[in-house]
């Protein structure tokens, strides 16, 4: 699977790899993993509609796994998940085994389908592909992202979400484009990509003519990084819990060029940003695996530590600090 870079007036692509969960079995504050139980799964629902970059209509849809024998009136944490796949490919079917575990552990979860490039997914050397076709897929993957977030919002009764209680998590592609999607705003993408706005729309209104807010509580980004750690300010600035190996040849751990490529982004990884969110007085957990590459933590492992950060934002009493290898954060 390939990854690939953006020029400095945009933003990394990096690639995806798609990790399966499990619930950890902490009770802080939503229902305990139940293993087995028959999540309820609404496929392919279309939440809106726009042109790849080839300029071809595509219908954008999401799958929602909501929590065994939820009644009308309950209502769960929510969590939007974002697949990876470099930008270039993967859906949200790549995502089921995950969505039936966070809806065992008491959330409600949503994975999307977003636009991707396919026709980049043949290039051999990341170095050289055209950074301008790569800027515009990742702008159309966050404004997709957002449609999305939206379209849960104002759909939250129907499926049994407590909009006081929302979570973005993303691997890689997903987490570069959560985390662009939370923390620039249109100005910072107007200024980083002159005329992306005019020539693809705006990052707020893209997809849908949906105005629904939101107010996200919590982040998880395996593997992705930001143009700036500056982008993370007091005022908008949570909890978050990040993965990232320490051989990672894509993003650099601390911060540099994309690839290593001379000619790339000069991005900031999971250990700028980790030390920028607790800069900022907020709780934050970082897992460094010093000898791993692109991704190198266990699907497991994902899981039981993602999900009991979720559950401690839950319980108001945030769990932060840094972990090295396979230690767990999950207590």
């Amino acid at each position: 699977m390939k990854l690939f870079n953006l020029s400095p007036a945009g933003f990394l692509v990096a690639s995806a790899i798609v990790f399966a969960f499990i619930s950890c079995s902490k009770n802080t504050g939503t229902t305990l993993r139940q293993p087995g139980a028959q999540v309820k799964v609404i496929s392919n629902v279309q939440y809106g509609s726009n042109k790849d970059i080839l300029g071809n209509t595509v219908d954008l849809a999401l799958d929602v796994y909501i929590p065994a024998g939820a009644t009308p009136s309950q209502k769960f944490p929510f969590i939007l998940f974002v697949h990876g796949g470099g930008f270039t490919a993967g859906d949200k079917s790549s995502s089921a085994s995950i969505m039936q575990q966070l809806a065992q552990a008491g959330f409600v979860a949503a994975s999307i389908d977003y636009r991707v490039d396919s026709a980049i997914d043949g290039l051999t050397d990341p170095c050289t592909v055209d950074t301008i076709t790569s800027e515009k897929t990742v702008y159309m993957s966050v404004q997709d992202a957002k449609a999305a977030m939206r379209f849960m919002v104002a759909n939250a009764a129907k499926y049994n979400i407590d909009t006081t209680k929302i979570f973005l998590d993303g691997n890689s592609a997903g987490a570069i484009t959560v985390l662009n999607s939370y923390f620039l705003t249109q100005a910072d993408f107007n200024a980083r990509v002159p005329g992306i706005q005019t020539l693809l729309g705006g990052v707020n209104n893209a997809d849908n003519n949906i105005t629904a807010s939101y107010k996200v509580i919590g982040i998880a980004a395996n593997s992705g990084c930001l143009p700036d750690p500056a982008y993370i300010t007091s005022s908008n600035v949570v909890p978050i819990i990040f993965f990232q190996g320490g051989q990672d040849s894509v993003i650099p751990l601390k911060q540099g060029h994309a690839y290593y490529c001379p000619n790339t982004l000069y991005i900031y990884g999971t250990l700028s940003l980790y030390n920028r969110v607790t800069s900022l007085g907020t709780p934050a957990v970082i897992h460094i695996d010093p000898e791993g590459g692109h991704g190198p933590y266990s699907d497991d492992f994902l899981t039981n530590n993602e999900i009991c950060f979720f559950n401690s934002i839950l319980s108001e009493k945030p769990e932060s600090g840094s972990y090295s290898a396979q230690e767990s954060s999950c207590h």
